[in-house]
């Protein structure tokens, strides 16, 4: 088959949450025979661009018996600001349908045949509009994370305001819609209960993530990208209500909190004694080989967390709540634990720190979960059987244009 997949940032292994899951489906689909073609809207750096293309051909092209097209599309924003924000009020959050140039390399391929058109995310949404087998995939929901947030700037309210607008005509707008939890899934059916759904997790390329050597100091540990809210709300519950509990169970224990705009977001904690802040890290493994338990426990947060599997596949035993284990389908207390209160949470901190045999069996039984649901196989596995369906829509292959 021919898919043409749209994504809001480059297919990279160690890029951000998303774009880890978007090279594994593309390297996946080559490995099997399909033909992909990957655009990916991005405001990243040449250097970013240039790793990507190197990754994909080291890895993708050289398994492939698929043909494979990247397009890396710098996104132009209409300089035209009343137009733009015209265009926003009729069309909410829909940038990538105002960059025209984006609109004609997308129409062009379209044009060429194709079986699936994969939107990644609901800032791609827009190109699905009453286009021939066009697959939103939705990873969590603006509408459920901001929706406790107290004090928010009048910028914020609108941002919401938006996401509520664009969630709603997306959702009203295209019919088939693959979500990575069954939460997600009932929120959505609850905007349009006529759409086609489909509840298919997220997968994690285990052969990139080396188990790394039980950690010797009772470090936790704390990774995630801290411009977004469920990150930024776990680091900041874990700082302010969960550490000094840990602290008086355990008192030799330090902590340590990475990620993208940590020190920005969380400078006003960096004096804290025993905390060590620490940003944009060259690979992950720089954290989760410190890390002795890693403690994520956001406010409100929807879709699966890749920063919680990632520690699973790393070997790092993971101490979280509900919310942080979203869509993964693991046992409390075998592959992680799981816990609401503050001083719950702190209580299995301590336990681990305590118990080296229970960190290694948790290490083990984690890893061992990502690697049977969560790796690439089993999970692409399910999302060609979505394509079938897709396909299997009477009507010829489609030639849309946008």
């Amino acid at each position: 088959m021919r898919v043409i997949i749209v994504t809001p940032a480059l297919p990279h292994p160690f890029g951000d949450t998303a774009a880890r899951w978007f090279y594994v489906l593309i390297t996946e689909l080559l490995a099997r025979g399909h033909d992909v073609v990957s655009v990916a809207v991005t405001e990243e750096t040449d250097e970013r661009i240039s790793g990507t293309k190197t990754w994909l051909s080291k890895d993708a092209l050289a398994k492939a018996s698929g043909r494979f097209t990247l397009h890396c599309h710098r996104l132009q924003i209409d300089s035209g600001t009343l137009r733009r924000k015209w265009q926003n009020l009729v069309r909410p959050r829909s940038e990538m349908l105002q960059d025209s140039a984006l609109t004609s390399l997308l129409g062009r391929e379209l044009a060429k045949g194709y079986d699936v058109l994969h939107l990644e995310q609901m800032s791609t949404g827009w190109f699905g509009i009453d286009v021939p087998r066009a697959l939103l995939n939705v990873h969590f929901f603006d509408v459920i994370d901001w929706a406790e947030k107290g004090n928010m700037s009048l910028s914020e309210r609108k941002a919401l305001w938006q996401a509520r607008r664009a969630t709603r005509h997306l959702l009203r707008g295209i019919p088939n819609v693959r979500l990575l939890t069954p939460r997600l899934k009932e929120v959505a059916e609850s905007i349009n209960p006529n759409a086609h759904y489909w509840v298919v997790p997220l997968a994690l390329d285990t052969s990139l993530y080396e188990l790394q050597p039980p950690a010797q100091e009772p470090i936790v540990g704390l990774i995630g990208s801290m411009h977004w809210e469920p990150s930024r709300s776990a680091a900041e519950r874990l700082i302010t209500r969960i550490w000094p509990l840990v602290k008086q169970g355990f008192p030799a224990a330090k902590l340590y909190i990475a990620g993208w705009n940590a020190s920005k977001y969380l400078q006003d904690y960096r004096a804290r004694p025993d905390l060590t802040l620490a940003e944009n890290l060259a690979d992950p493994s720089e954290f989760f080989s410190k890390a002795a338990v890693m403690v994520y426990a956001p406010s409100r947060g929807s879709g699966m967390k890749v920063k919680v599997m990632e520690a699973m596949a790393y070997g790092v035993p993971v101490v979280t709540t509900w919310e942080g284990v979203e869509g993964i389908d693991c046992q409390n207390g075998h592959d992680c634990w799981v816990a609401e209160s503050d001083e719950e949470l702190a209580g299995k901190v301590c336990r681990l720190l305590a118990n080296s045999g229970e960190r290694q069996q948790m290490r083990d039984a984690a890893r061992r979960l990502i690697e049977k649901v969560y790796s690439p196989g089993p999970v692409v596995d399910k999302m060609v059987a979505v394509y079938r369906q897709l396909i299997a829509t009477p009507g010829p292959v489609p030639h849309a244009t946008l």
